[in-house]
């Protein structure tokens, strides 16, 4: 089968590898649609997002990684009798599962496990020939990590539920109240889902920088009501302005830079939180008073089985919308000129991309 190899970093090539044989609790899925996430393009640059995210460090990766992770597709086989009522079917998929027996797994914290297993990248999973992954014509899934897609969800659509789950979970740390003023930094795919999905949990102003003109013109279509040119000098006062005065009572930042966490700080009403779902390893200085008024800095990692299908959920009710979002499709051939796209987004006006392998 076609399959997209990260060989090394910056070594990315689109190979044929066996096709991945089924242990009895997975079934095989005929990729249709995988999303280009910006954890692939860390991958592709060498970090490893998932191990600074859960782990706190930079851990090596595998080599002949198949990168990928928000995709969907149909059931084509199945790894037990048992699961022969799911051939057919369309599904998204969670592309993760965790130990079970860690304390976080026994707490119910299991985005925290440290010994998940995750597509799309080769911790955890022991020495293998190559790693499952999403940009491949076939990926093996865990049988219950399967999401069955309403008709109203296209399989495009569906390569955004990843990273409306991780949007989702950043959501549900802060407890957003009726009436709440919101900014998100950076609207990229989890920002601006972030943006659309804080509608339904009662937030009434909703503000998103960016620094791409695309972004921001996309922001607007899903119904931001202030999007806002980060490079601006007066960023600061035009959003002090949209509030009186007051600040906002969430930030989420999705940059993770040290200037955009001085800038949520600085903006944060009294009791406000900021939510960073950026982990790298930029040192960021700010004053012990910048906290006071019990404001608070919040880290969100990964995402929970159920985020996803709430994600599900708001997509098809027309809660979320996908389409706005994904700017340009590929076939897999062309997956490392779609990085390059990716890579200078500015230039190119790349927001999400997917690739279709089959």
């Amino acid at each position: 089968m076609k399959a997209v190899v990260l060989v090394s970093p910056r070594h990315l090539a689109v190979q044929e590898v066996p096709k991945f044989e089924l242990n009895p609790d997975q079934v095989m899925i005929r990729v249709e649609s995988c999303g280009i996430c910006g954890s692939d393009l860390r991958y592709f640059a060498g970090e490893n997002p998932w191990a600074l995210h859960t782990l706190g460090i930079n851990a090596p990766n595998e080599s002949n990684m198949i990168l990928g992770h928000e995709f969907a597709g149909t059931v084509a086989e199945v790894g037990s009798p048992a699961f022969r009522d799911q051939l057919g079917k369309r599904v998204a998929v969670i592309p993760y599962n965790t130990c079970g027996k860690c304390e976080f797994c026994r707490s119910g914290r299991y985005n925290l496990c440290r010994s998940t297993l995750h597509i799309g990248h080769g911790a955890g999973w022991g020495k293998m020939d190559y790693y499952p992954g999403g940009m491949a014509e076939y990926c093996p899934v865990w049988q219950t990590h399967l999401c069955e897609l309403p008709d109203a969800i296209s399989s495009d659509d569906a390569a955004i539920i990843d990273p409306l789950s991780v949007a989702i979970h950043a959501i549900s740390l802060v407890g957003i109240k009726p009436l709440d003023q919101i900014l998100v930094l950076g609207s990229g795919p989890v920002g601006l889902c972030i943006a659309q999905a804080v509608r339904a949990y009662g937030a009434d102003q909703v503000y998103c920088t960016d620094i791409t003109g695309i972004s921001l013109e996309i922001a607007r279509q899903v119904g931001v009501d202030a999007a806002l040119d980060a490079r601006d000098e007066g960023l600061y006062e035009n959003i002090m302005a949209l509030t009186r005065g007051k600040g906002v009572n969430v930030v989420f930042d999705t940059v993770g830079s040290a200037v955009s966490q001085k800038l949520a700080l600085s903006l944060l009403a009294v009791s406000g939180s900021l939510v960073n779902l950026v982990a790298n390893e930029t040192a960021v200085d700010f004053r012990l008073m910048d906290l006071s008024g019990e404001r608070r800095i919040i880290c969100s990692a990964n995402s929970k089985y159920d985020d996803y299908l709430l994600g599900i959920r708001l997509m098809a009710k027309g809660l979320v919308k996908a389409g706005p979002l994904i700017t340009h499709r590929f076939p897999i051939e062309s997956t490392p000129q779609a990085f390059e796209l990716l890579l200078n987004k500015e230039a190119s006006g790349a927001l999400k991309v997917v690739i279709h392998p089959n």
